[in-house]
């Protein structure tokens, strides 16, 4: 059973955390006068959406490494499965 929990938070945690890079790097980079919401619009039209996805996941590698490293290896696949969960959203998104 505590294998199951820590293969749900590691997806869990592996899901919400590009979510929140990719808020903090819009948040931080962008500086226009376009509201949040029509901003993701445009860029959902262009292949930077894509990009910026995909750069939202560097944090789940990392966090997949330290996971190995520490030997806890189901919350490593739980987080390892959020990776792909995203790929193949950004996939969709092309």
């Amino acid at each position: 059973m505590k294998s199951t929990y820590s293969f749900l938070i590691g997806l869990i945690g592996g899901l919400t955390v590009p979510l929140f890079f990719g808020w903090l790097y819009l948040t931080i980079l962008y500086t226009g006068e376009m509201p949040l919401n029509e901003l993701l619009g445009r860029l959902v039209k262009t292949s930077i959406a894509v990009k910026m996805l995909f750069m939202a996941i560097i944090p789940n590698l990392f966090a997949v490494f330290l996971l190995n490293h520490f030997e806890k290896w189901m919350a490593c696949r739980g987080v390892f499965v959020a990776i792909i969960i995203y790929i193949l959203a950004g996939i969709w998104i092309l």
